[in-house]
C-alpha cells in the first residue's frame, strides 16, 4: 500500500488547526522566561484561578496552604503565570484539577 492522500481540507482550514494548536503549546510548553512581559506575567486571582481551571475559592485555600506561590501588594494580591505553569508542570496534583 501506497500514501494515501486526502484532500477534503482546504489551506485555511490546515492554516487554522497550525494556529489553534501553537495557541495551545504558548499556553504550556512553549512559554519559557524571555518571551514573557513581566507585565503580562501578572494574574489577578479570578485570572489565576480561570488559568488553573479551578474555582477562586479552591485557589484561595490553596494560597492558604501554600499549595500555589503569590505575591501580595497592600491587600492586592497576585500571581504568576510563569510559576503557576511551572508548578502545574511539577505538580500531578494541580495538572489533574486544570483539566
Amino acid at each position: 500500500m501506497g500514501n494515501i492522500l486526502f484532500y477534503t481540507h482546504t489551506k485555511e482550514d490546515l492554516k487554522r488547526t497550525v494556529k489553534m494548536v501553537l495557541e495551545e503549546l504558548s499556553k504550556t510548553e512553549l512559554i519559557n522566561e524571555t518571551s514573557i512581559n513581566p507585565e503580562d506575567d501578572r494574574l489577578t486571582q479570578q485570572e489565576a484561578a480561570k488559568f488553573l481551571g479551578i474555582s477562586v475559592t479552591s485557589l484561595i485555600s490553596w494560597k492558604k496552604k501554600k499549595i500555589v506561590p503569590y505575591y501580595q501588594i497592600g491587600r492586592a494580591i497576585f500571581f504568576s503565570k510563569k510559576e503557576l505553569l511551572a508548578l502545574a508542570r511539577k505538580n500531578e496534583f494541580v495538572r489533574r484539577s486544570r483539566y
